[in-house]
């Protein structure tokens, strides 16, 4: 009984403050920066208060810069730590990337290295198994499916057709 319970410390122990650790220093290493993390909440506090802080201003109507209010905490982490940076859903880590050419790698990743698994499975009746949230042979089918609708030429002649008012 004593084993179990000192093992499943062990693990909480692990999870929560030598994982974090660990992940913080390899990825600083690597130039991927980002907010402390803070101990079980990561980075969850900080964002909420930053949302909480951001409603508390009024967006003008002619204005169109709502990052500020919808996403404060992202915003405010690429102004500091750079187009790519580190953040903490409790202690899970996120990396969040701006970067153009690397978003563009992680989505056309034919090796399944960037696995999509995030979303909650009840939210899955939701949003179901479209392109953005397949992995593996699902996402292999579905890529191939679309990708000849967005073929440069297939895109000019429906522009054209949109000017001219065809459809």
């Amino acid at each position: 009984m004593m084993l179990v319970i000192s093992r499943y410390y062990a693990m909480a122990l692990w999870h929560l403050v030598w994982r974090p650790y660990a992940v913080t220093r390899s990825l600083g290493r690597q130039g991927i920066r980002g907010p402390p993390y803070t101990f079980a909440v990561g980075s969850l506090g900080e964002c909420k208060r930053m949302i909480v802080a951001g409603r508390a201003k009024p967006l003008h109507a002619g204005c169109h810069d709502y990052t500020s209010l919808v996403q404060p905490f992202f915003q405010k982490c690429t102004s500091d730590y750079g187009k790519t940076f580190l953040f903490w859903l409790g202690p899970i880590p996120s990396i969040c990337s701006t970067d153009i050419e690397l978003v563009k790698e992680v989505l056309a990743d034919r090796t399944n290295l960037f696995q999509k698994d995030y979303l909650n499975p009840s939210l899955e009746v939701f949003f179901g198994k479209g392109l953005v949230l397949a992995n593996g042979d699902d996402w292999k089918r579905q890529r191939k499916v679309v990708h000849p609708v967005f073929k440069q030429e297939k895109l000019k002649v429906n522009f054209l057709f949109l000017e001219n008012g065809c459809i």
